[in-house]
């Protein structure tokens, strides 16, 4: 029976009923009187059991509650905590790395910058001007080729008869067989290779252009930005983390705290359950107190009292009544002690006797 039922249908009974019959005698009204004072701790046990009931189930509802938050923190401390630790670390990194190359081609495009410049086109500029004056130097030989006074000479270093020359030139020396050819080719070529300098002298500039228009330079302003940024971000992830971190703790605590309670309030709830049955088993075992080892007396039936002119002898009247309790007792001590003994294990037969427990 719950307590809150019992003690409904106490509310509804007369205390004095028991449903047997009761001697009216001092002993009986001293029963009574103590029967009373159970009852009134019954109530107060069975209003103390449904209390403490609610109470474990509130404890209940709240350690679910706070166990659900306790979890969903942990869960987002340990979201921020790896992401710390991997993308945070892998940010600073790349960065760190990232501004080491950087570095490398800043370097690397200021050396090349100055070949370019002080390099190549230099030169190239130079080999200009030195292709203006070799193109200046084959038009003076073509000039001095053509010219009427130098016929003589051209025509015995080619072998090759002048235009208006009537006399036959004579063959040219061995050595000067290919004499035409390289007059040919010195006052030919200098005209397209001053062309070809002009496309390099062109070209040069155009690949300085090139390098200059590349802006290397900004990948330095570029590096900066993405590491302050990569830093806001890591910062702000690690003061999450540590945040998330601190509630963690404080919700480990009260969790702990929970914990602690919803343990009391069951413990509490036991206890009071245990005293709520044992008021109820007393007050089952007072309402009709009937001891076995006093069914054979007759000594407080008022209907089967001797008359005086039948009294009982002395003998009769001394005879002792309380040896059986005594030995009722003695039994429920021997449970006892088998029931705390340290030799005996579960299950086994507790009429064996002494176990040897001091």
């Amino acid at each position: 029976m719950a307590p809150n039922d019992y003690h409904r249908n106490s509310n509804q009974k007369d205390d004095s009923d028991c449903n047997c019959k009761e001697i009216d005698n001092p002993t009986q009204l001293t029963i009574n009187r103590e029967r009373l004072k159970i009852c009134s701790s019954l109530y107060e046990a069975s209003g103390k059991v449904s209390m403490l009931e609610k109470k474990f189930k509130g404890e209940k509802r709240l350690y679910n509650d706070k166990t659900c938050l306790f979890n969903h923190t942990e869960e987002n401390y340990r979201l921020f905590r790896n992401l710390e630790i991997t993308v945070g670390t892998e940010l600073l990194q790349t960065n760190d790395s990232v501004k080491a190359n950087v570095k490398s081609y800043n370097d690397w495009n200021t050396a090349l910058n100055k070949v370019l410049k002080e390099g190549i086109t230099k030169a190239v500029k130079d080999v200009k001007a030195k292709f203006a004056d070799l193109n200046n130097a084959s038009f003076q030989l073509d000039s001095c080729r053509n010219e009427k006074c130098n016929q003589t000479q051209v025509a015995a270093l080619t072998g090759e008869k002048p235009e208006g020359c009537k006399e036959e030139p004579k063959e040219p020396p061995k050595e000067c067989s290919d004499a035409s050819d390289i007059l040919d080719e010195l006052i030919c070529m200098p005209s397209g290779l001053a062309t070809d300098i002009d496309s390099i002298f062109q070209s040069s500039s155009d690949v300085v252009g090139i390098q200059v228009f590349s802006n290397i330079d900004t990948l330095d302003a570029l590096q900066k930005k993405l590491e302050d940024q990569s830093k806001q971000f890591e910062a702000h992830v690690n003061a999450v983390m540590k945040l998330r971190a601190d509630d963690l703790k404080n919700l480990q605590l009260d969790l702990v705290k929970s914990v602690q309670s919803i343990t009391k309030s069951a413990m509490d709830r036991n206890s009071s359950r245990s005293e709520f049955e044992g008021y109820k088993d007393a007050i089952d075992y007072i309402c009709c107190p009937k001891c076995k080892c006093l069914e054979e007396c007759d000594c407080h039936d008022n209907d089967n009292k001797e008359k005086k002119d039948n009294r009982r002898d002395c003998d009769e009247l001394s005879e002792p009544r309380l040896q059986d309790c005594e030995e009722e007792i003695c039994k429920i001590c021997d449970k006892v002690k088998q029931t705390f003994c340290c030799d005996e294990g579960p299950g086994e037969d507790p009429d064996k006797g002494d176990c040897g427990c001091s």
